[in-house]
């Protein structure tokens, strides 16, 4: 048996960066960039005005004020979108709407609060103002040739408002994980079958599609059937053209086995098949022909342990994300928990924010068969293997698997 550390450093030293893919920027939320991103053109890509007024040389008002205005000949109007090929001359000045492009010639913009339109060719400016005043110059966001963004960056919805600014329709991003998964076992029935005395509804299959899929992951659903050797090598077979495969097995441990005996005969080079973590302790994973392959309990609370610790982690890294283990917060424990057992203890909580902080509260039976704790839970307290008692009020390590309660 491994700790859970070392076995996450095996599995992430045979998991591997996939190949970048070029992608229409509106299905890259969420993946990874594999290029720079650098702007060809000046941001904005003229100079602009950021006010309704009047455009002119800030020379020709230099002595301006309300005693001793200064009348300059109105050229005529530019509206957002306009083009204004002449240069405005000294004495001159166009009627300018907020945003549109300066044409050359000026240098300020004065508001209409300090100007009088005296006639269709005439202009009367009230103040004098300095150069620059209330434009956006030409590059004054973005210049040419700047970097806009690196690779690794995950991209999210700002992101790709930026894209098309910089003129980018497509970005290559690395390519998401095809993950197939299968579930096994004698015991289990699907969710709309008949329960039989000795049977259960098989959840993880359930459990491991929402997991891959929230990881970025395209999940391929191999089925549900019974632990038979000959239907696992045709579930093999398929997998065969995925990034990756996960197999659950029935509850029990003697499914598991028979998996582990089953996988390995069939070619699996195993790298390790228990893991020092409750619940989830029973875990394969090896390579068969350079396919990874995780198989795991099927019961959800040891599924979603092994999908968050360790199979979340090789997805997103062959995705290229840089961080791969979930956020962690320091919270005051809200109820006395045992550990022990030379094992790392994953306790599903409940966290809350409140005005003292993050509070964790132990939920649900510690039952690894129990699912009533995922009801409520949204973070798992972190035990480590030589701390065997925490009482209620300490401060207790807790990942953050989903959103956070409110405020109390």
């Amino acid at each position: 048996m491994i700790t859970a550390e070392k076995a996450l450093q095996i599995v992430l030293e045979h998991t591997h960066l996939l190949e970048p893919v070029e992608v229409p920027i509106l299905r890259s939320p969420g993946m990874v960039l594999a290029e720079e991103i650098v702007s060809t053109e000046d941001i904005p890509a003229f100079d602009m005005a950021t006010i309704e007024g009047y455009a002119l040389r800030s020379a020709d008002i230099s002595g301006a004020d309300r005693g001793k205005p200064v009348i300059l000949s109105l050229d005529g109007e530019i509206n957002v979108g306009d083009c204004w090929e002449e240069v405005v001359k000294a004495g001159h000045a166009l009627k300018v709407a907020a945003g549109c492009a300066l044409p050359e010639g000026v240098d300020t913009v004065i508001s209409s609060e300090n100007a009088v339109r005296e006639t269709s060719k005439k202009v009367r400016i009230y103040k004098a103002q300095k150069p620059g005043d209330h434009i956006f110059a030409r590059g004054g966001d973005v210049e040419a040739g700047s970097l806009i963004f690196q690779p690794g960056r995950v991209l999210g919805a700002a992101d790709i408002g930026v894209l098309p600014a910089v003129g980018r329709c497509k970005v290559l991003c690395f390519r998401q994980p095809k993950v197939s998964f299968f579930c096994s076992g004698n015991d289990l029935v699907q969710p709309d079958e008949p329960l039989q005395s000795g049977k259960s509804r098989a959840g993880a299959p359930f459990t491991i599609q929402t997991c891959l899929s929230e990881y970025g992951a395209e999940p391929v659903d191999l089925g549900i059937f019974r632990l038979d050797p000959e239907q696992i090598k045709s579930r093999l077979d398929l997998a065969m053209g995925s990034d990756l495969l996960v197999a659950s097995v029935g509850s029990s441990f003697s499914d598991f086995d028979s998996m582990k005996r089953i996988l390995q005969r069939m070619g699996l080079d195993l790298k390790f098949w228990r893991v020092a973590v409750r619940p989830g302790k029973p875990l394969i994973f090896g390579m068969l022909d350079g396919l990874p392959v995780f198989s795991l309990l099927g019961n959800i609370p040891s599924s979603m342990v092994v999908m968050e610790q360790f199979v979340r982690p090789a997805v997103l890294k062959m995705q290229g994300r840089r961080e791969v283990r979930r956020t962690e917060v320091i919270a005051r424990l809200g109820k006395d928990i045992n550990g022990g057992g030379g094992v790392t203890h994953f306790v599903r909580a409940e966290v809350k924010v409140t005005d003292d902080g993050f509070l964790a509260i132990p939920a649900g039976p510690r039952n690894s068969s129990s699912i009533k704790a995922f009801y409520s839970a949204n973070g798992f307290i972190v035990m480590p293997p030589e701390v065997d008692y925490i009482k209620a009020g300490e401060m207790v390590r807790v990942q953050i698997i989903s959103e956070l309660s409110g405020l109390n």
